[in-house]
């Protein structure tokens, strides 16, 4: 049994996964009580079932969001003693539609995150993040997909390939600057 825990943008999806098999599935759209709602759907999702693994979106996203998921995640994992794995916000995306050479994307407030992978859902190059200005005059030449149903089984079974990580060494992935940066 696995659980599958994404708090990278504007949703927060818990999800229970058992051969093969979405056991239980929780969505609440919410843009800014993630610390405060996470706890009790990770609680709801399992019952009283204990997890043999932990599954984490680690961004890119939401600076708060992202490093919320992450911390609980990690938290889980190592007081229960059972494996960590990790899964990015955009491989998400890859991992959900049947394009060839995948350039995806999602968007925050002020703009979009673009990762493009290949056929083997490997990453090109870096994420990036455009301003809304950026990503129009991006679109002009790419096609970005933005709009597509996240296939949570091909998502899951897919982290589920990697392998587990050391607890202490799972970090969020930040692409967008903050202003102190710029």
């Amino acid at each position: 049994m696995h659980l599958f825990i994404d708090t990278h943008l504007f949703d927060i999806i818990v999800i229970l996964y058992k051969d093969g098999k979405i056991i239980r599935k929780e969505i609440v759209k919410d843009e800014k009580e993630h610390s405060r709602i996470l706890m009790p759907l990770i609680k709801k999702v399992l019952k009283d079932e204990a997890p043999e693994s932990i599954i984490v979106v680690n961004g890119p996203g939401s600076f708060t969001g992202v490093r919320l998921g992450v911390t609980v995640a990690k938290t889980l994992a190592y007081t229960m003693n059972i494996p960590i794995r990790t899964i990015t916000s955009l491989e998400c995306l890859a991992l959900s539609t049947t394009e060839n050479e995948k350039i995806v994307g999602f968007n925050d407030k002020n703009g979009y995150y673009i990762g493009i992978f290949d056929n083997d859902y490997n990453l090109i190059g870096d994420f990036e993040y455009l301003t809304n200005n950026e990503y129009e005059k991006y679109t002009k030449n790419y096609n970005v997909i933005t709009d597509c149903d996240l296939d949570f089984e091909n998502i899951i079974e897919f982290a589920l390939t990697k392998e587990d990580i050391n607890t202490h060494k799972v970090n969020p992935i930040y692409v967008k600057k903050i202003d102190v940066e710029k």
